[in-house]
């Protein structure tokens, strides 16, 4: 069936003639174009198609002017009449009008599993279960004229003696897939693959592979099925074909449910590509294979199978996957997968804008479902768009209902999309379509656009914290603090040292400080006293060093306890502390001054000569510090935190003068968590959930909740007896925004952080619906993220704010993850930018 290929088979097959030339498969032919999409198809069927009134259409062909549809039918009635017409297993029709062929009325003597272009011009091959056509013996394949139906009597097929499920036709021969093991007589042994001569018929050599074994049944338990191909799918470059079905071995090597192999100049061999993702049985006592489709993107990159089986647990059952056609090796692993959460995916056919699948599924992107919808579940009513590049559901949503068995026959061609079902409806019971409809490419939307800004450019600042004199703020020897005054975090200095000491010295935690005297400002958190950094050796002193520009004048104020319970007594630790090379507290005893267990502060005012230095030198025992914070003197600028800022960048040290956005509906930026623009919509985080508007720069459109997960539409439309609605259900993404630090998008990936942890996450975002994927996933072997409050990508480097100090480090960034430390480029100390707010983003 052509629905393997995302090219009509009349134009597949003379772009595969000239791929295969260079193969030594075939002659030279004029090349043809992909289907050239460049939007999604329309919402609304096309009235052009007959009415099949019973049975499956399995195959759809388009043969330029007519439609041919295949399947288990019987009757077809022309719209909008009541005559039935009699047309067993075969129809054509006039793809502009949709009113059946006269013409056109092959007797065709049981099933038809696969239709496609033939070897000539106004020919289509048929493969299937039948045994003659037209009264002349045809086992499983036969060769038809277009104008009338008749039997191209030059091709004469061998007698498979089995189905024949699947075909395609690559140059001069034609490839057979199905459940075999002869063609013609005993001694051609072929297990489930075959080729012949497009123009003949006769059995060659050149595709061989034996498929063998049960994919389920053991010889004691689970469903028994015939074994062989049931799909093939024929790369447009011509020079791969990805065979799936119920078999376990290809050639005696196990290639569990899929085999891909190469279309060489003198036979097809096993590729050097293999998975073990499809070889855990799925409802093994009701399916022997779940494989059910296979088609390739237009481009040859990438390969798309969709099965059915049972939920997920791990497994590929019921889902979607995404495979690269240059991958190699053992055991590979999909790009992407997209879960139904125990439903059918039957078809699936690859336009340049979207993968469309179909079958009798409820929800997509329901990864943790089971017949049922969970966390990120869309509803999809058994067809869907899903994104290239995440396999999220795009916003695309016209919907099957009711779902019967589902969508078998998926066909993208350059003017649409074809579905061949079991049921009448599109939409809920909206659109009455018996078992084949159109959705034409005219009237669709392109999807949103996932452009990214980058530097040298623009940064965009929202939410700017209310201005503040706060320099540095460190919890020495702890994590960071969030702070209860309108200043900046305290940084962590226990997970991420700081960068503002030097290695000589350790760390210490205790519990809650039992008391802070009357020196310590009321806003500062308790917890900074639970922490410590101290210094075991004298050689090097404990230093710090803060840059401060030259000029500034500043207060710098040291927090200090004595928490260590050897050292309680007056005496028993005294320690010397210097200030830019005076020595500011000698001899200092925290027990004989405050006393034990009691926080206490130091604060000294100084002007900077380039960088605040601190020294910590022994005289009995250890010196320590909890808390250092450095700030600026004199009256703080004015601001409410909901201001939106921009400045130019160019990515490394030159940074244009901060001015202002206006913020016209009052938007609360100030409680924003995180934000990103793609496409020309900047989305953030506020209130629990995810938001979305346009934004060109200087104007922002109306806001928006994303969500994505309820649909006014079908939420209330029984999904069938078993089950409730299509509605979905919230992301899981949700529940974590309220602790979201930072947020950025890069190829179809939202990378984000959470206050408290070092790690860096992401999950799949399409920004044409909105969706998140329902899946988290973690950026190995990266750490160094609990200080961020803002990240952004500009190519091959990610840039760090951080949130207690305002600085804007940057570091490498490859293969979907930073590649080395971070280095500030610029921050309050540095160049006197301050980088710090709630969403920081690179726009427009």
């Amino acid at each position: 069936m052509s629905h393997r290929s995302s090219l009509p088979r009349r134009a597949l097959t003379a772009l595969v003639a000239i791929a295969v030339t260079a193969a030594g498969l075939g002659t030279a032919a004029p090349a043809s174009a992909a289907p050239d999409h460049t939007t999604i198809v329309t919402a609304v069927p096309s009235a052009a198609s007959p009415d099949i009134k019973d049975g499956t259409v399995y195959a759809i062909h388009d043969a330029g002017t007519k439609i041919i549809a295949a399947g288990d039918f019987t009757t077809v009635r022309n719209r909008g009449t009541e005559v039935d017409i009699t047309r067993n297993f075969i129809l054509a029709f006039d793809k502009a009008t949709g009113t059946v062929d006269t013409a056109f009325a092959p007797t065709v003597s049981d099933q038809i599993e696969a239709v496609i272009a033939g070897p000539t011009a106004g020919t289509v091959f048929i493969a299937g279960k039948f045994n003659t056509v037209n009264g002349v013996t045809r086992r499983k394949v036969a060769l038809l004229n277009v104008s009338n139906g008749t039997l191209v009597t030059s091709f004469a097929g061998p007698a498979f003696n089995g189905a024949v499920k699947d075909i395609a036709l690559a140059g001069s021969r034609l490839l057979v897939g199905g459940i075999f093991t002869n063609a013609g007589n005993a001694t051609l042994a072929r297990g489930g693959l075959a080729s012949v001569n497009a123009s003949t018929g006769a059995l060659d050599s050149y595709l061989t592979t034996a498929l063998t074994e049960n994919h389920n049944y053991d010889g004691v338990s689970g469903a028994v099925a015939g074994v062989g191909a049931s799909k093939l799918a024929l790369a447009p470059n011509g020079q791969q074909l990805v065979v799936v079905g119920n078999f376990k071995k290809a050639a005696g090597v196990l290639h569990d449910q899929i085999v891909k192999l190469t279309l060489g100049a003198s036979a097809a061999t096993i590729t050097d590509w293999n998975t073990t993702r499809y070889t855990p049985r799925c409802a093994w006592g009701a399916f022997d294979s779940y494989m059910r489709d296979v088609a390739y993107a237009p481009d040859s990159s990438y390969f798309v199978v969709v099965t059915t089986g049972a939920a997920n647990g791990g497994t590929l059952c019921d889902a979607a996957a995404r495979w690269e056609n240059d991958a190699t090796g053992a055991d590979l692993q999909p790009t992407w997968v997209d879960y139904a959460g125990g439903d059918t995916l039957l078809s699936v056919g690859i336009s340049e804008q979207a993968v469309y699948v179909g079958g009798h599924i409820r929800w997509l992107n329901n990864s943790f479902g089971g017949d049922s919808p969970a966390a990120g579940a869309v509803g999809r009513a058994s067809i869907a768009a899903l994104d290239p590049l995440t396999g999220l559901p795009l916003a695309w949503n016209p919907g099957r209902h009711p779902r019967g068995v589902g969508v078998a026959e998926m066909l993208v061609t350059p003017a649409g999309i074809w579905l061949g079902s079991d049921t009448a409806f599109i939409g809920n019971y909206q659109y009455r379509r018996e078992r084949i409809s159109f959705f034409s490419l005219t009237g669709g939307n392109a999807p949103h656009a996932t452009t990214v800004a980058t530097l040298p450019g623009n940064v965009y600042r929202a939410g700017v914290p209310v201005p503040t004199n706060v320099l540095y703020r460190v919890n020495a020897g702890g994590p960071a603090v969030a702070s209860t005054d309108s200043g900046p975090d305290w940084a962590d200095d226990g997970g991420s040292p700081s960068a503002y000491h030097n290695n000589v010295s350790n760390t210490a935690g205790y519990g809650t400080v039992p008391m802070m005297d009357a020196t310590v400002p009321v806003s500062t958190p308790a917890a900074l006293f639970s922490s410590e950094r101290w210094d075991p050796g004298s050689a090097p002193e404990m230093s710090w060093q803060f840059p401060v520009p030259a000029g500034t004048e500043v207060v710098v104020r040291l927090y200090l306890a004595n928490r260590y319970g050897g050292t309680a007594s007056a005496g028993s630790r005294v320690f010397n502390v210097t200030l830019d090379g005076t020595t500011v507290l000698p001899n200092l005893d925290l027990s004989a001054t405050v006393g034990h267990d009691v926080g206490t502060m130091r604060s000294f005012t100084v002007v900077s000569d380039g960088t605040i230095d601190l020294g910590f030198g022994h005289v009995v025992e250890n010196p320590l510090i909890n808390g250092i914070e450095i700030v600026k003197t004199g009256p703080p600028p004015s601001g409410n935190g909901d201001e939106v800022q921009v400045r130019s960048y160019d990515g490394n040290t030159t940074v244009g003068a901060a001015s202002a956005v206006a913020n016209p509906d009052s938007t609360a930026w100030s409680t924003a968590k995180g934000g990103f623009w793609v496409g020309g919509t900047l989305f953030y985080g506020l209130n629990g959930a995810l938001w979305r508007r346009t934004f060109d720069g200087s104007t922002f459109g109306t806001a928006t909740l994303v969500d994505p997960y309820h649909d006014a539409y079908w939420d209330t439309v029984a999904s069938g007896t078993d089950a409730p609605t299509y509605a979905g259900v919230t992301v899981n993404f949700y529940a974590e925004i309220p602790n979201v630090t930072a947020m950025f998008y890069t190829a179809g990936r939202l990378y984000y952080t959470l206050s408290g942890q070092n790690g860096l996450f992401w999950r799949w975002f399409t920004p044409d619906s909105g969706i998140v994927g329902a899946d988290k996933f973690t950026v190995a072997g990266v750490g160094g993220m609990a200080d961020a409050g803002g990240l952004l990508l500009s190519g091959s480097t990610l840039y760090k704010v951080n949130r207690s100090t305002g600085d804007l480090s940057a570091t490498a960034w490859a293969g979907g993850a930073p590649t080395g430390s971070f280095t500030v480029r610029s921050g309050p100390a540095v160049d006197g930018n301050d980088w710090r707010a709630k969403a920081v983003f690179v726009g427009p």
